[in-house]
């Protein structure tokens, strides 16, 4: 056997290795990421019925401070379903040129202001620097993870946190730990992002799991921070080493593809421009027109019906996009603008809008998705829509973009629930007055329509 016989012999296992970690690690996201969606509509009925509620009390009432302190825990948990997203690579960002020392720069003085005085930060930035193609919001977060990574590795000793901007070779970029464990650099030469400390530094039997979702050395449930860098990375094709020696410090090394300035010249994909309101404009209610919800989950439904009720529009629904047509059909004249869901059985939120723009070339669509906006809209679509809003949303947000779509300022009218007393124990279960149509899946709900409590306090 030659001496190169003998090195692929050896290199097979460890590729049949890398292979069954590939397919694991795809099975896992496509997992995580149906869990993560599927989490954010639910999470979009209890928000948004937890708005419903604290609207509907009387502001000196009692009960006020633990709806409120039930919606931060729900808003905490769409942060963290954020952060599992993120980690999988599925919250992309909207990208754009970015010189990467130049972003770095900026925001100097928060990393110098949040800097321990036991640690010495020390820069290396090129001016110019190098251009990528990249979110600033996640570069910014990048940098505040690794950071305080670095941080914590010194924690109370005297040390030295240094970051630096470079350009590097592939060549260079070491082929050992170096993270996600898929990525392979194709490009000639890569923008590096790398920070040193002079910390603890990191076990070699610690370095493979260093990104994994909740590990630490610390204590059990720590540990967000480098994965979500991971994440990132993971969904802009790119890469980070580690290298680090016990009680001698670690090495991050950030690798981000260059832009080419013709590559920076390309246009975004374009999205129908929102309609313009005329200036002067007064706030109108009831008379906008009528909105056509399309959602497969009957409580997000509810939910976002009592929402557009309240901001004085005639609504709409439909269970799936063949009922939303047939309601299309019957009240085309009515309805200015459609909120449709992206991800539905049989025909899904692009389908349902190409099938509504055929009837209706200029009609207003917004998508909704428990998706980032990048990743929701990416693709090459025959239409597109005039905005994009991510669940869960509140009340003031789905507002703003129906406002942006149709040029019209909306004036929030609370009318969803009755105004009562509120002794303990008088609230009790809401009841939905229902409308009067159905037609196949659909019904239609009037404006003004009202929702009762049932209770200490019912109408006699």
């Amino acid at each position: 056997m030659t001496a190169i016989e003998t090195q692929e012999a050896r290199r097979e296992p460890q590729d049949a290795v890398q292979r069954s970690k590939l397919l694991k690690a795809e099975s896992l996201s496509r997992m995580a990421g149906a869990v993560a969606h599927h989490f954010n509509n639910k999470l979009m009925v209890v928000t948004g019925n937890l708005e419903m509620a604290m609207r509907a009390l009387p502001q000196d009432s009692i009960l006020s401070a633990y709806l409120e302190q039930a919606m931060q825990g729900a808003r905490q948990a769409a942060d963290i379903s954020t952060l599992m997203l993120t980690y999988l690579g599925q919250m992309n960002g909207v990208h754009e040129p970015m010189d990467l020392a130049g972003i770095c720069r900026q925001r100097l003085p928060e990393f110098k202001h949040g800097m321990p005085p036991n640690i010495e930060f020390k820069t290396d930035l090129p001016d110019p620097g190098p251009i990528v193609l990249a979110d600033p919001r996640q570069i910014r977060q990048l940098l505040i993870n690794l950071i305080a990574n670095a941080q914590e590795a010194i924690g109370s000793k005297s040390g030295t946190i240094r970051l630096a901007v470079k350009t590097v070779s592939r060549a260079n970029i070491p082929g050992t730990y170096r993270f996600p464990f898929e990525w392979e650099p194709n490009a000639s030469r890569y923008a590096c992002l790398e920070i040193v400390d002079t910390g603890c530094g990191i076990a070699d039997t610690d370095k493979e799991k260093l990104f994994d979702p909740f590990f630490s050395t610390k204590f059990t449930g720590r540990g967000l921070g480098l994965p979500v860098v991971i994440g990132m990375l993971r969904g802009n094709d790119s890469g980070i080493t580690v290298e680090s020696t016990v009680e001698h410090g670690s090495t991050f090394r950030v690798f981000l593809t260059l832009v080419q300035e013709a590559d920076a010249r390309k246009p975004a994909l374009a999205t129908p421009a929102p309609q313009k309101a005329a200036d002067g404009q007064t706030a109108r209610t009831g008379k906008i027109g009528t909105m056509l919800v399309i959602e497969d989950e009957s409580a997000v439904r509810d939910v976002i019906t009592l929402m557009l009720q309240n901001l004085g529009l005639t609504v709409l629904i439909a269970e799936n996009g063949a009922a939303a047509l047939e309601l299309f059909r019957r009240h085309r004249a009515e309805i200015c603008c459609a909120l449709c869901d992206l991800s539905m059985p049989h025909m899904d939120g692009w389908a349902t809008l190409t099938a509504l723009r055929a009837l209706r070339p200029d009609l207003p669509v917004i998508l909704a998705s428990g998706y980032d906006e990048a990743r929701a809209l990416a693709g090459d679509h025959p239409e597109r829509p005039q905005a994009f809003i991510g669940k869960p949303y509140d009340m003031m947000e789905l507002r703003d973009t129906i406002e942006k779509v149709l040029g019209v300022r909306l004036t929030d009218s609370w009318t969803g629930v009755d105004q009562v007393e509120d002794p303990i124990g008088g609230l009790g279960q809401p009841e939905v007055t229902r409308g009067a149509e159905r037609v196949g899946g659909t019904q239609i709900r009037k404006s003004g329509e009202r929702m009762r409590r049932r209770g200490n306090h019912e109408d006699e």
